[in-house]
């Protein structure tokens, strides 16, 4: 795999405010319509980058597997194979997206937790498509280490959560997952937390947010991508921007942020799953009258009406 090449979306459906919704009311035919219409708008559009639902497979694990089925069918479709994202770390103060929290791997945290608790929904998932030639990637979790507090004041929790993550890859493998097994680093971590993961993954995956008024300048942020290229190379490993692309309400402002931040990754070779494919109404990805919206904006390509966000067709460009 080329990874340089990947030229693909977030996807997040349009109908739900977090993954538990999105999963438990799958419809396969808005699926189909949204990605279609992303494919019609982004014709070089070869991959998507699908978060799943660990809460959903609980409640009803043959349903959950019979919708990643679908869902697996219809990206391959489209022609876009999928990195799959397994538990989600990144909770936020304005929808929050539900998934996997300190209780669920911290030992002794909380009565939450039980015996090969994460198994079953490892065996449905990766186990049933481990040689799946749809499946590019095993993402194992999305920004993990998303804390306040200064990792050196919590190392109890810093420790357990590496532990889940090692834990997770290895069932994984013992699964017979194929493909490479990866986690999604937030950039707040910048070269630390991508290094603090590299032993646990065959393929480095970064979110490099470029935020215009951040707390980077750009040449910051583009000494951080050179970084994140020169740890890729000592580990001997390929490196994806898994999540990228800030957002704002205002089009001509999103569009220089795309047009900046593909510039700086096409430059070094990084490929790209830019966040957010369509409309939705989970976090950051819709404008303010379909709900809470956050400082980031809508990160949404695509409008709620299936019109391309003016501008964003930039995405072509590279």
């Amino acid at each position: 795999m080329d990874w340089s090449t990947v030229r693909g979306f977030n996807y997040q459906p349009s109908y739900g405010t977090t993954g538990l919704e999105l999963w438990m009311r799958f419809d396969a035919a808005t699926v189909d319509r949204e990605i279609g219409l992303g494919k019609r708008y982004f014709p070089c559009m070869n991959a998507l980058r699908i978060w799943l639902s660990w809460d959903a497979f609980k409640r009803d694990p043959a349903a959950f597997a019979a919708h990643f089925e679908q869902a697996l069918a219809i990206a391959d479709r489209y022609e876009c194979v999928v990195m799959p994202v397994l538990f989600n770390r990144r909770h936020d103060a304005t929808l929050d997206y539900g998934g996997a929290y300190i209780d669920h791997f911290l030992h002794g945290a909380s009565w939450v937790q039980s015996a090969d608790m994460f198994g079953p929904y490892l065996k449905a998932v990766v186990g049933a498509h481990a040689a799946d030639p749809r499946i590019v990637a095993w993402d194992l979790c999305n920004e993990p280490f998303s804390y306040v507090s200064p990792t050196d004041r919590i190392p109890e929790i810093v420790g357990a959560e590496y532990a889940w993550l090692r834990g997770l890859r290895d069932r994984c493998r013992v699964l017979g997952a194929q493909a490479p097994i990866t986690i999604g680093i937030h950039s707040g971590h910048a070269r630390a937390g991508l290094e603090q993961v590299d032993d646990i993954c065959d393929l480095l995956s970064i979110h490099p947010y470029w935020v215009p008024g951040g707390s980077r300048t750009k040449a910051e942020y583009e000494r951080l991508l050179d970084q994140y290229v020169d740890v890729a190379r000592r580990a001997r490993k390929p490196i994806i921007a898994s999540e990228t692309c800030w957002g704002s309400l205002d089009d001509a402002a999103r569009v220089a942020i795309i047009r900046y931040t593909l510039d700086q990754l096409r430059q070094r070779g990084i490929g790209w799953f830019a966040y957010l494919l369509h409309h939705s109404l989970i976090a950051d990805a819709h404008r303010p009258e379909h709900g809470p919206v956050g400082p980031a904006g809508s990160l949404a390509f695509i409008e709620a009406d299936g019109t391309l966000r003016p501008g964003h067709d930039a995405f072509n460009d590279y």
